[in-house]
């Protein structure tokens, strides 16, 4: 069943360019924890700084049960900051990381990036070449996974994006402080660490 799964995150990744992505919901200061739901939080550290040039990032989740793309905002537009905070609302489930949206600032506008996320592969040059000429198996092609709890606080951790090989880091006492002031309805100290691996 993994290798199936993998395969159509591969073609979902690589080839897809038409299917319906549903957008998660930001949460609002006032918010709490809805039944039947979750919550995702997290910081985001972006590739490309200041010469983002305001546009906006996403990153692209893929429900592995259900086959439903999801979509979250992890840099606002007219930012420019390196790193950013994200709060959502998810239903439970088994989640992959399926690809990291961006454009980079031109003189003429914006380039648009589509990036395939997977465990220890760099995807920033080249990568579709390199799984056609065999130079990466897609056998080597493992996503990161998160799974998401009915009516939990999930804090997914620092999303280092900032180089080509994507790593996430434990920094939740700290994070934790800088955010509990604003959404002082989530009891952030029982909040899962659910890390992508």
């Amino acid at each position: 069943m993994k290798h199936l799964t993998t395969a159509i995150l591969i073609f979902l990744t690589m080839f897809a360019k038409g299917q319906d992505i549903k957008v998660l919901q930001e949460v609002n200061s006032g918010d709490s924890v809805q039944v039947g739901t979750a919550i995702i939080y997290g910081n985001f550290i972006q590739r490309l700084g200041f010469s983002s040039g305001g546009f906006p990032q996403d990153i692209r989740l893929i429900n592995i049960d259900t086959q439903e793309v999801l979509t979250f905002r992890v840099k606002p537009t007219f930012k420019s900051a390196k790193e950013n905070t994200f709060i959502y609302f998810i239903k439970p489930g088994n989640y992959a990381i399926l690809n990291y949206w961006w454009t980079q600032s031109k003189w003429y506008g914006g380039k648009m990036f589509t990036e395939p996320i997977f465990r220890g592969i760099d995807a920033t040059d080249d990568f579709e070449q390199k799984v056609k000429s065999g130079q990466i198996k897609t056998d080597e092609l493992k996503p990161f996974y998160i799974t998401i709890k009915e009516n939990s606080l999930n804090y997914v951790g620092t999303w280092h994006f900032d180089k080509g090989l994507v790593s996430f880091s434990d920094d939740k006492l700290q994070f934790d402080d800088l955010v509990k002031s604003k959404f002082q309805k989530l009891d952030f100290s029982n909040a899962i660490t659910t890390l992508p691996r």
